[in-house]
């Protein structure tokens, strides 16, 4: 099997830097994505001043782990598992969950406390 070729000099080494942070932590990479999906949130609901529940939050979500999967899908530089369809679904399913759980029911829960 031909080896791929090293990433040029000043390339992003994001699935160097993704495998660091995964060897450093002990998490698998599925709960990386959940993890870092919750981070992307509530740092959106900061930068945003909204709350985490609206939908510009969640959105920044997706476009962060869409952006992410495509570098996953289009990179030649790492022999990876992450370079498929189904192995990006899942990526995106578990980065999507809970954003979503919360972009679909704390407003309902907010409004139901406030009662």
């Amino acid at each position: 099997m031909k080896t791929p070729p090293a990433p040029p000099t000043g390339w992003l080494d994001w699935t160097g830097d993704k495998s660091w942070i995964g060897e450093i932590t002990g998490l698998p990479d599925s709960a990386l994505h959940a993890h870092f999906g919750m981070a992307i949130l509530v740092l959106a609901a900061l930068i945003l001043r909204r709350a985490p529940w609206d939908w510009r939050c969640w959105l920044t979500v997706l476009a962060i782990e869409t952006a992410n999967e495509a570098y996953d899908l289009l990179q030649p530089f790492y022999p990876t598992d992450e370079g498929n369809l189904a192995a990006s679904w899942f990526d995106m399913w578990s980065t999507m969950l809970w954003p979503t759980v919360i972009l679909l029911t704390f407003r309902w829960l907010a409004r139901r406390g406030d009662r």
